[in-house]
């Protein structure tokens, strides 16, 4: 056998000359392929999937249906009025209590603002709650709007999540996370495939203006098909869905 033939020897501190050129030629290619795979993966992550905007002290007026949420009247920066969703501390709404005390009455609530594209949710702090707000009563918020019928596709999620208080906010891996949060309150939400009057987040509601039924659960976080009829409150769509005629896709 030729002395100068190639076999790895586990106490030699000098490798040799084949299997180095070998590793010599990979080394570089696998780091350039990692470096690759990395950077498809970040620009594969949605750069709008909302954020903290910080804490917010808001004194405008409660309306409870379908969800909790508070409406303000229009001004400069929102000529159509501004509507936010609100949300309790973990997977939870704000609670019934709160809801029967102060429906359709101007309140101050302070907690975390998170925001993603034209949805905006206020994450109610434990420590303040909701309370009778204080001074002059707001001007009353405009009368909805009513769209007519619509059908559209999308994703049903919880609005919370979705908004920017966890990534991923939407899919199948955040399934079991955004069944929880609507089943505990938060306000469920249809993100769009296409925009609807130009909104892209919808907050749903059963065909009478009420909570959504229970059948909606089933169809969370899944491509789906709704109709029904879409009102505009403020700067924020209700889309009350004919849930006899949802399908999933």
């Amino acid at each position: 056998m030729s002395q100068d033939a190639d076999f790895f020897i586990g106490w030699s501190q000098t490798a040799q000359p084949r299997l180095a050129r070998f590793w010599w030629m990979t080394i570089p290619v696998l780091m350039a392929g990692v470096l690759l795979l990395a950077l498809m993966l970040g620009r594969a992550v949605d750069a709008d999937a909302g954020d903290y905007v910080g804490e917010a002290t808001l004194a405008w007026t409660l309306e409870t249906l379908p969800y909790p949420l508070l409406r303000a009247p229009p001004d400069a920066v929102h000529p159509q009025g501004h509507t936010v969703l609100l949300a309790g501390d973990g997977k939870y709404g704000i609670g019934a209590a709160a809801e029967t005390s102060f429906a359709g009455r101007a309140v101050a609530a302070h907690g975390a603002l998170v925001k993603r594209g034209d949805l905006d949710m206020l994450v109610i702090s434990p420590a303040y709650g909701l309370s009778a707000a204080q001074g002059p009563a707001p001007a009353t918020p405009l009368s909805p709007v009513q769209l007519g019928r619509w059908r559209a596709s999308g994703e049903i999620c919880d609005g919370k999540c979705t908004a920017g208080v966890m990534r991923p906010g939407a899919g199948i891996a955040h399934k079991a996370c955004a069944s929880l949060c609507v089943s505990g309150g938060v306000p469920p939400v249809f993100v769009t495939t296409q925009q609807l009057e130009g909104a892209g987040f919808l907050l749903l509601a059963d065909h009478d203006g009420g909570p959504a039924p229970a059948v909606m659960s089933g169809l969370i976080a899944q491509p789906v098909t709704l109709e029904g009829e879409v009102e505009r409150r403020g700067d924020l769509l209700v889309f009350r869905v004919d849930w006899t005629r949802a399908r999933a896709r």
